[in-house]
């Protein structure tokens, strides 16, 4: 009987392991995280506030796992060519789950003065947020290398939007399942967000087929700048849209309570209600005009960025709760384009036995974004309230400059892919 059951698992794994496209698996890895993540924007400004720390206090929290993302998303990228993409997803799946608990146990203790000092609950929150950024830093770069490793033409920049569309179909559920989990507490989300990325685990180690690493028997992953004169241009157009992403999550909430007067609950339901919204948007741009538009990556850019200035643009002229979602919207087209064109448009200017070490490139600019803008952002916020928007437009217009005016973002633009 043992023997038969053994064979009926075996049976139905291999059957799913046929038929289910691998980029699916990425998708659903990367969702169970994304979903979590968007769980807590809601709820964080509300602790943050609760736990007795600032605004600019809040934003280093994340400004220093940010740097943790930076440092180690390139070395994961080069990592992948050695021990292989699944490993490494594997890893920063079961990191980030590991990360979010413990930073979820001291939020908890804090807000039930078992820890007194706020400065020791900072410390701790930082720390814990290190450590989700040191390791799930190796989610996007392994993902990325794979789907780059194993599709080509349209299909890539098809399956890089689909990839980049977890996060968008997070936003959308991730705010109504967190407004429901939240009257168990206002932790309550973060140990959920912790716990739904070991669903992801367990998906991507039956389902997710491997390949083999690139750099065998002993040979040294290949490496490339940040200043190779193929990638630099893109790598900067990606960092203005992260950082003008940072600068908008990271403020919106506080925006949101004080723009609309609200406690810190209906707070958390505005914000939650916006976001779901925006993710709508950003998820139509990713797994329908992305498909549907027969554009190259920086073509895609020319459509992205320009949506992007007129959300924040709108963002600032907004003053109730429809102009402010709508705000939020137009910000998911322009983000939900941009991001996943950043993504595919490197992956056509570097070679194959290159792609790991390009992948944590790419990865490690979200994370320069998210260093500067967390900080920057509240930091700004708590001078005035439209500060953070406005140097977004600043940094998103540099973008555009950039995208415009160099001469090898122009030809890529015209590139036609075949599919």
């Amino acid at each position: 009987m043992i023997l038969v059951v053994i064979a009926l698992r075996d049976g139905v794994w291999s059957f799913l392991r046929q038929d289910v496209n691998p980029t699916y698996v990425l998708f659903l890895g990367l969702f169970s995280v994304y979903i979590g993540q968007s769980i807590l924007a809601p709820v964080l400004p509300p602790l943050v506030r609760e736990l007795g720390l600032s605004e600019l206090q809040g934003g280093l929290i994340m400004t220093f796992s940010s740097v943790m993302w930076v440092i180690f998303s390139p070395m994961w990228g080069r990592r992948s060519e050695v021990w292989g993409r699944k490993p490494v997803f594997l890893l920063a799946l079961l990191g980030y789950a590991v990360g979010v608990g413990a930073f979820g146990l001291v939020m908890q203790l804090g807000l039930s003065q078992v820890i007194g000092s706020s400065l020791l609950v900072w410390v701790l929150l930082v720390a814990t947020r290190m450590i989700v950024g040191m390791l799930f830093s190796g989610a996007p770069p392994a993902s990325q290398a794979y789907v780059a490793d194993t599709t080509t033409g349209r299909e890539r920049v098809a399956a890089m939007g689909l990839i980049s569309a977890a996060s968008g179909v997070g936003t959308i559920l991730g705010p109504a399942l967190g407004a429901a989990v939240v009257r168990l507490g206002l932790v309550a989300p973060i140990f959920l967000s912790a716990a739904l990325p070991l669903v992801g685990v367990v998906a991507v180690a039956l389902l997710l087929p491997a390949v083999p690493p690139r750099a065998l028997n002993g040979q040294r992953p290949v490496n490339v700048s940040a200043l190779d004169r193929r990638v630099w241009p893109i790598l900067f157009i990606g960092i203005t849209v992260t950082t003008t992403m940072s600068l908008i999550q990271f403020t919106i909430a506080f925006y949101f309570q004080d723009r609309l007067g609200l406690s810190g609950p209906e707070t958390a339901q505005a914000v939650g209600a916006g976001l779901m919204a925006s993710g709508a948007a950003a998820l139509f741009a990713q797994v329908v005009l992305i498909r549907k538009l027969p554009w190259s990556p920086v073509a895609l850019l020319y459509l992205g960025l320009p949506l992007t200035l007129l959300s924040i643009l709108l963002l600032i002229f907004s003053a109730d709760f429809a102009a402010l979602t709508l705000a939020l919207v137009v910000n998911g087209l322009g983000t939900g384009l941009a991001f996943p064109s950043f993504r595919s448009a490197i992956t056509f200017v570097v070679e194959p036995d290159e792609q790991g070490a390009a992948a944590g490139l790419t990865s490690g600019v979200g994370g320069m974004g998210f260093i500067f803008g967390p900080a920057l952002g509240t930091g700004l916020y708590a001078v005035n309230i439209l500060l953070p928007y406005l140097v977004a437009v600043l940094v998103m217009v540099s973008g555009m400059i950039l995208l415009v005016s160099h001469p090898r973002t122009r030809v890529q633009r015209t590139h036609q892919l075949t599919t």
